[in-house]
């Protein structure tokens, strides 16, 4: 092989990153907000087994308005919140796991038009609370029926929001807004 076409090899290279690199960073951005969106729907549900499994009210707690962090704990409803007993907390993520740049909101309305994106960082920290069939607790204050996971550093055009929706018999689903349920079962209305 020679210089030049060693440099034209190099050359072609370049011309093929310079159109691939700004998509899949958006790829890249959307995959670890999927991830993060996951590990939110994935603590929920957890919280909801675990009311079931231990016949008690538990609650998962969504706990830092910078992260999606997150923490699942026997409930106390003379406190309306965790229990301070030793080995009340069953699970928790922390702000150091998983997507940087994923953000949480919630909305405790019902139902949830997740339609309208939230702003970032709203209703938070947030909690549900599960009874021991899986049902929302109707007493704990103020049980969140839907979560925004969004990204901070993607514009609005680039960014694929989701969303969990909760109902109040427990049953928990992710959702993308962009799509429509008639057409796609991912779609949110």
């Amino acid at each position: 092989m020679s210089l030049i076409e060693i440099v034209v090899v190099f050359a072609i290279i370049g011309i093929v990153m310079a159109f691939v690199g700004p998509s899949a960073g958006v790829w890249i951005q959307n995959t670890q907000l999927r991830n993060a969106a996951d590990s939110v729907l994935s603590g929920v549900q957890q919280a909801r087994l675990e009311a079931i499994k231990r016949n008690k009210p538990v609650m998962v707690r969504l706990t830092d308005v910078n992260s999606t962090a997150w923490e699942i704990c026997i409930y106390d409803p003379l406190t309306d919140m965790c229990s301070a007993a030793a080995g009340s907390t069953l699970a928790n993520k922390s702000a150091s796991e998983g997507s940087q740049n994923a953000r949480l909101s919630t909305e405790t309305t019902v139902p949830p038009l997740p339609a309208t994106p939230l702003g970032m960082g709203s209703g938070m920290p947030a909690t549900l609370t599960f009874d021991s069939f899986g049902r929302m607790v109707a007493t704990a204050s103020s049980n969140f029926t839907r979560v925004d996971v969004r990204n901070s550093v993607m514009p609005a055009a680039d960014e694929r929001r989701l969303v969990i929706l909760v109902t109040a018999g427990g049953q928990v689903r992710m959702c993308d807004p962009k799509l429509v349920k008639a057409t796609n079962p991912q779609g949110c209305e």
